[in-house]
């Protein structure tokens, strides 16, 4: 988990295909680098501006950076369900905010078995963050509108959750089973943490 708070998640997406691509990539022999020399020079992510490829492809890099090489090994091999689930876990070893959001309000669900989340739920997760953090209580009314948001997406990208046709402010919970050798890799790479906020054990 990174050990600081940014909002600027608020400015990613999950961005299944082209991390897709990124491991496809990066397994072909290309490093790191030379994936991002080819977004900023060939706009291989096909994003719709440079800035954005550049947001893209930076953002991409410390995800794959900060997953276990096994579970990259592991991604090709996966179905779309564990595969967008890898996904978020790369950007839950990336941001705080978003590790303890799926922690502190998605597992307590999990645990107990309920169906709904509903948007109030998010408002105080990000309520108690900004009273227990100074760095967190600096932050704009409009970051913390943007990261509402963009935490909910998040979980609906991943396949944790979907919106409720009848009620806008709520969604409906989707429980994904856990590839066996995701849980795995995640134990021996001690990221239990992670493990039990997405329902393992």
């Amino acid at each position: 988990m990174s050990h600081s708070y940014n909002g600027g998640i608020a400015s990613y997406a999950i961005w299944l295909p082209e991390f897709t691509q990124f491991i496809q990539l990066y397994q072909s022999g290309k490093s790191v680098n030379e994936i991002k020399q080819l977004s900023d020079d060939e706009n291989i992510f096909q994003m719709s501006t440079k800035a954005r490829a550049k947001r893209c492809s930076r953002n991409l890099a410390i995800r794959i950076t900060a997953l276990p090489e096994p579970m990259i090994d592991a991604f090709p091999h996966l179905n779309t369900t564990n595969q967008k689930l890898v996904s978020l876990i790369s950007v839950m070893l990336t941001s705080r905010i978003l590790d303890e959001f799926v922690y502190d309000v998605y597992r307590p669900k999990v645990t107990m078995h309920e169906t709904t989340l509903q948007d109030y739920e998010v408002e105080a997760f990000l309520n108690q963050k900004r009273i227990e953090s100074p760095e967190i209580a600096k932050w704009s009314l409009n970051t913390f509108k943007r990261l509402k948001g963009a935490l909910k997406t998040f979980l609906r990208d991943a396949g944790l959750m979907e919106i409720n046709p009848e009620n806008k402010k709520e969604d409906k919970l989707l429980y994904p089973l856990i590839d066996t050798q995701v849980a795995l890799i995640m134990k021996n790479a001690k990221l239990d943490y992670e493990l039990a906020a997405l329902g393992g054990m």
